[in-house]
């Protein structure tokens, strides 16, 4: 397993893949109900295509939305969630670590490790915001170069890397230097809620313009960009006891991102979000790192 990860007992992964499943649920009968495109992405469409359900030893789903039916599901949630769902992200009203938006479920906790309980969050499905590529090399380099560093700045504010039970080992020096990034910015009157507007404007800035879209919330940019015409009209595929939508060109996608995903890799490669607390519903019992 990569640093950072831990193996599951299998009724805990089982039952994290159980409540994840709910919250999948949900968040497709409100995009039906409100006429709203979502798609699989990264894992989600590995499982769904190898295994026809989640990955056996993944704890995480991943879900893309191109910026309109995105700023459409923001809207509308609200008031479908009541008091069972939250959605948080970079525009939200709730932030998180990251620029990942997350639909979660109330009244459970899954921290990570990253942030050991800065920003509390539930079970929850990752929710990627698709955005308009600049066409123009120049303009594109410089817009994903100014992504990626809006999001160091975000998380070096929200995660001290030095202390982070992600990273224990190796490059001392650079998390010495995170460390000192993250205590400056307690002293600088810079909020996440200026960064996250900047990152929204880079994001955004070529909207409408572009046949290939990407997510700007995460490191693989370039990497994560589809275009139009690979991406629709969507395909739904089996997935445990439902169907989800992914791109219609899934097979090319998968093959450029990750090469023969269809072959399992070795365990030494697997990879999970083993968290930091992990608490169920209804339940006293506490799992994770932090037990």
């Amino acid at each position: 397993m990569g640093e950072g990860y831990k193996q599951y007992e299998p009724k805990v992964l089982k039952k994290i893949q159980q409540e994840e499943l709910k919250v999948l649920k949900e968040f497709i009968r409100i995009c039906d109900k409100y006429d709203i495109n979502y798609f699989g992405v990264f894992g989600t469409v590995i499982g769904t295509v190898r295994h026809q359900g989640f990955i056996p030893w993944d704890d995480d789903m991943d879900f893309g939305m191109l910026r309109d039916d995105y700023e459409k599901f923001k809207k509308v949630a609200p008031e479908e969630f009541g008091d069972l769902y939250g959605l948080a992200g970079p525009d939200c009203v709730q932030k998180y670590y990251n620029f990942v938006s997350k639909m979660y479920k109330k009244n459970t906790r899954f921290v990570t490790n990253y942030d050991h309980g800065n920003f509390e969050m539930g079970i929850n499905i990752d929710i990627f915001v698709f955005d308009d590529l600049a066409m123009n090399r120049k303009a594109r380099n410089k817009q994903m170069k100014k992504a990626l560093f809006l999001r160091k700045l975000y998380m070096t504010k929200n995660v001290n890397f030095y202390t982070s039970s992600v990273f224990t080992k190796g490059n001392l020096m650079g998390r010495i230097a995170c460390g000192l990034m993250h205590y400056a910015w307690k002293v600088l009157p810079v909020t996440n809620e200026w960064l996250a507007k900047k990152w929204k404007e880079n994001a955004t800035r070529y909207h409408g313009t572009s046949k290939v879209v990407t997510q700007f919330n995460d490191t693989m940019i370039w990497e994560s960009r589809i275009s139009i015409d690979d991406l629709f009209p969507l395909v739904e595929l089996p997935f445990e006891d439902i169907k989800i939508k992914v791109p219609k060109n899934y097979d090319k996608i998968l093959r450029e991102l990750y090469g023969d995903y269809m072959q399992l890799p070795p365990k030494e490669k697997r990879q999970n979000h083993y968290p930091y607390i992990l608490q169920f519903e209804g339940e006293k019992e506490v799992y994770g790192t932090s037990v």
